[in-house]
């Protein structure tokens, strides 16, 4: 069992859902994952943390009134040293700041913002709670890449944030790889999205990616209990990929690693 380290700033600490279809998507996410959710005790906004061999992977919450009309969606939250100097930073780097800094009990300190390109993104400052606590496993976080019109800007800004350095990838596609340091491991990728395969209606976004055991599998059990299967697997140097979408269209990744 691979258990995530704390997080250093400017990775991937955390994911959460939101959700129309709770009890879909607990049918859904539990054949997909083997993961618990749990129904809401009506505390924190009724945010529930899913739970995957004891463990925490993921948050998952119903969408209120408030958040009507909202498509449901994956969101990914990057580690942060400090919530409020972060949400500062954003906004002097072009970014928006879509919900300020909120203190959760003694847990942490989450901001939602989206940078200058406009994909939407999450800040945690841990606190008690460090976020995930399985990684590289089946049903839990593995990898997560901005998909944007404008890599170059992203690139600029994420690097910017947090000190981030960045590697291009060789091939017809521009990617770019996202390290704490010069040499170190990947945290993040960019892609720059074009019309040939993203059409004007898809937004820029993160896209968040699970392991899962068996690729082809997993795209049987998505499409046996209300979800869709957008890309079917696809090889890549770092696993067998299939994107999904749950029974309320929130779209997410599924990576068989090599």
């Amino acid at each position: 069992m691979s258990v995530k380290a704390p997080p250093t700033p400017g990775t991937a600490t955390w994911y959460d859902l939101t959700t129309g279809r709770p009890d879909e998507c607990r049918n859904f996410y539990g054949h997909l994952f083997g993961w618990t959710i749990p129904d809401s005790t009506g505390e924190h906004g009724g945010y529930v943390q899913i739970r995957k061999g004891g463990r925490n992977v993921a948050g998952f919450m119903s969408k209120d009134e408030s958040m009507a009309g909202l498509p449901s969606t994956w969101t990914v939250y990057l580690a942060s040293q400090d919530a409020h100097a972060d949400a500062a930073r954003i906004r002097d780097l072009g970014g928006q700041v879509l919900a300020e800094p909120m203190q959760v009990d003694q847990l942490g300190c989450m901001v939602v913002a989206a940078d200058p390109t406009g994909d939407p993104f999450g800040l945690w400052q841990p606190l008690d709670f460090q976020g995930s606590e399985l990684e590289n496993e089946h049903g839990s976080m593995t990898w997560q890449e901005v998909l944007t019109r404008d890599a170059a800007k992203a690139r600029a800004f994420y690097t910017d944030l947090f000190g981030l350095t960045s590697e291009p990838m060789p091939g017809p596609m521009t990617y770019h790889t996202l390290h704490v340091a010069p040499g170190t491991d990947v945290v993040a990728g960019i892609m720059q999205m074009d019309d040939a395969h993203w059409p004007d209606s898809v937004p820029p976004h993160w896209m968040p990616y699970f392991a899962v055991n068996d690729v082809q599998a997993a795209v049987t059990t998505a499409a046996e209990h209300g979800g869709a299967v957008q890309v079917t697997p696809f090889g890549s140097p770092y696993g067998t990929i299939a994107i999904l979408a749950d029974p309320d269209g929130a779209t997410f990744s599924v990576i068989q690693l090599s």
